[in-house]
C-alpha cells in the first residue's frame, strides 16, 4: 500500500500498516503460549502444525481467488501475493514452530489450483441444486479433500527454533 497508494481505493488501506502491527503483536502472544509449554510444539503436536499451517495457506488460496476484482483493483496477482505471504508467514513460523511448509515443493503450488478449482465446483453445484448437483458437489468435495490431503503428504521442511520468543518482524 505504501508503494502503490493510487490503489487505495478505500480509506482503511490508510491505516494497513498499523493492523499489520496490531495483528504481528497478537503473533508474539501466541509464540509466548506456543514456547511455554515444549510438549505443544514436539512429538505428534508437529502433525497438527502441519495441519495448522496447511489449513490457514489453502484456506488463504481459496479465498483469495474468490475475491478476483478486489485484487484488480489492488493491481496485485492472487499467485504472486499468496506465494509473498507464505513466504513471509513461513519465515516467521520458523520463530515458533519445528517446522515448515515446503512452498517450493513441485506439487505445492498445482495442488493449491486443485483445491481451487474444487472450490469452484462445490459453488456451482450449490447453485444447480437438485440431485446433478448434488452428485456433482460429493465429486468436488472428493476432489477437494484429496488435494488437501496430497498438500499434507508434502514433507515438510524441518529447522531448528530459536531460543528467544521474542518474534523478529519478516517484511
Amino acid at each position: 500500500m505504501q508503494a502503490n497508494p493510487d490503489h487505495r481505493f478505500h480509506p482503511i488501506f490508510k491505516w494497513f500498516e498499523e493492523w499489520c502491527n496490531d495483528e504481528f503483536r497478537h503473533g508474539e502472544a501466541f509464540a509466548l503460549l506456543m514456547k511455554s509449554d515444549p510438549k505443544l510444539t514436539s512429538g505428534r503436536n508437529i502433525y497438527w502444525i502441519k495441519f495448522f499451517l496447511t489449513a490457514v495457506y489453502a484456506t488463504m488460496y481459496v479465498r483469495d481467488h474468490q475475491r478476483p476484482a478486489f485484487h484488480e483493483a489492488l493491481g496485485v496477482d492472487p499467485d504472486w501475493y499468496a506465494h509473498e505471504v507464505y513466504t513471509k508467514t513461513s519465515e516467521l513460523s520458523k520463530q515458533i514452530f519445528p517446522i515448515t511448509l515446503d512452498i517450493e515443493h513441485p506439487r505445492w503450488q498445482p495442488l493449491l489450483i486443485a483445491l481451487q478449482k474444487a472450490n469452484v465446483d462445490i459453488d456451482r453445484a450449490a447453485k444447480q441444486g437438485g440431485l446433478g448437483g448434488k452428485i456433482k458437489g460429493v465429486f468436488a468435495r472428493a476432489r477437494a479433500a484429496s488435494a488437501f490431503v496430497r498438500l499434507m503428504f508434502i514433507p515438510a521442511v524441518k529447522n531448528e527454533v530459536p531460543a528467544s520468543t521474542r518474534l523478529e518482524p519478516c517484511y
